[in-house]
């Protein structure tokens, strides 16, 4: 009976308490952050409904001065404007809806062969309407090692 009464005045303190509607709403706000970040937001980049993994990989690839448009210097490109937008065409057909042809972008970077080629590519690819080359890229790729092999490439240039 005393343990009853004992638990009864705790309660009305509590409820007395000011601080108490604080301290639900903390751990209330708690509750939420954690099931958007720890279970909706991985399913929505489970599903596609969120990029979330390649946005640092695509920062990292755009600090790469080939995929800068204007970088391409026309005394230094060894490809023609007409080719640049075939080696275009052919990076945005490589990118398939389910399954991408990842040694279609290989071929098609090895072949660039410098950064102002790159450059110029990448100014065909934006003017083809298809977006960004580097985002275009990492959307495609998701494998670590499809990334590394990339940035390979582009460090041989």
């Amino acid at each position: 009976m005393i343990g009853a009464i004992a638990g009864a005045k705790a309660a009305e303190g509590l409820a007395q308490n000011k601080a108490t509607p604080y301290v639900v709403g903390g751990i209330v706000i708690l509750a939420l952050g954690f099931s958007y970040f720890g279970i909706i937001r991985p399913i929505m980049c489970k599903v596609g409904l969120a990029s979330c993994k390649n946005d640092k990989k695509i920062l990292d690839l755009m600090k790469y001065k080939g995929f800068n448009p204007d970088y391409a210097r026309p005394s230094k490109t060894t490809i023609s404007h007409d080719r640049a937008k075939t080696l275009a065409k052919k990076i945005y057909k490589a990118g398939g809806f389910f399954n991408d042809d990842e040694g279609g972008f290989y071929s098609v970077l090895e072949e660039i062969g410098s950064a102002d080629n790159l450059s110029l590519v990448s100014r065909m690819f934006t003017a083809k309407k298809y977006g960004s080359l580097a985002e275009y890229i990492m959307d495609h790729l998701d494998d670590t090692e499809e990334i590394k092999r990339v940035k390979d490439i582009l460090n041989s240039y």
